[in-house]
C-alpha cells in the first residue's frame, strides 16, 4: 500500500515523503521506513510529546495502523491557545492606540 508522510522539516518547509508499506502496518513503521538518522529522531520526538500524529488531520496515536491512500501528518503542539493569543493582540492593540476599532465603546 501506498502513504504519504508529512511533516514541517527544521527550516520551515513543509517535507512529504511518499512510502510503499505492507498491509496493516502502523505509523511507527511507515517512519521506521524513512532513512536514518531522520526517521530515529522524528520517533524519538513523538515519544518525548514535542509532535503529534494526525491521519488526513485527525489525532490518532502511534500504534495507528494505516490504510492504502492515508496521509501521516507529524504536528507540533500549540505553544498558546489561539484565543489567548487573540485576545493578547487586541489588549496590545488596545494599549498602542492605533485603529479607533480596536478602542472599547
Amino acid at each position: 500500500m501506498r502513504i504519504e508522510l508529512a511533516w514541517v522539516g527544521a527550516g520551515g518547509d513543509v517535507l512529504l515523503r511518499s512510502l510503499e508499506l505492507p498491509t496493516g502496518a502502523t505509523v511507527y513503521a511507515a517512519i521506521a521506513a524513512l532513512e536514518e538518522p531522520l526517521g530515529g529522531s522524528l520517533r524519538e520526538q513523538i515519544r518525548d510529546g514535542a509532535l503529534a500524529v494526525a491521519v488526513h488531520g485527525r489525532l490518532r496515536s502511534a500504534e495507528s495502523v494505516v490504510k492504502d491512500g492515508d496521509r501521516i501528518e507529524l504536528v507540533g503542539g500549540l505553544v498558546v491557545d489561539p484565543r489567548t493569543a487573540r485576545r493578547r493582540r487586541v489588549q496590545q492593540r488596545r494599549a498602542e492606540g492605533g485603529d479607533a476599532r480596536w478602542k472599547r465603546r
